[in-house]
């Protein structure tokens, strides 16, 4: 992937809110509350995430999965997989 793309991917992922995340929830049809869309964020705002990283987007979907519950960290790791392609080309 060129890495500009990458940057401004990373970028999105890092700056991502509560709102936006469960904008984008909605639109794929994964209902996320709002106590939950908290949680993810912030996990996700832990640590900065390098989408190139798998071994990172590995270890926060376990962390969702426990610090958040099983469910959500489903839906998160469904709506990364609708991006796998993007993924898999970095």
């Amino acid at each position: 992937m060129n890495p500009f793309i990458q940057q401004m991917i990373n970028l999105k992922i890092n700056s991502l809110t509560k709102k936006e995340l469960m904008a984008l929830a909605h639109q794929h049809q994964m209902p996320i509350n709002d106590e939950q869309a908290s949680k993810v964020i912030k996990v996700i705002q832990s640590e900065p995430i390098d989408i190139a990283n798998r071994q990172q987007l590995d270890r926060m979907i376990h962390r969702l999965q426990t610090e958040v519950d099983p469910y959500v960290s489903r839906l998160i790791s469904q709506l990364l997989n609708q991006y796998g392609h993007l993924l898999n080309q970095i």
